[in-house]
């Protein structure tokens, strides 16, 4: 098994790591295209795309 830090987040997943993947997500900015999980940093995931801002984000502020 890997090591937690070299670990995506879809292998965070699989192992039932959801407080990390709750401190890898604080703030995203990335998604992954193959499995639509969202990070901080796009190196953890396999396929990382820009994260998109919805309109409404900002409609209140």
């Amino acid at each position: 098994m890997a090591e937690i830090p070299d670990m995506k987040m879809c292998e965070l997943k699989a192992q039932g790591l959801m407080e990390e993947i709750d401190r890898r997500s604080i703030n995203p900015i990335v998604v992954c295209g193959k499995c639509g999980a969202k990070a901080d940093k796009p190196e953890d995931l396999h396929n990382p795309r820009p994260l998109m801002k919805k309109k409404l984000d900002n409609f209140w502020s």
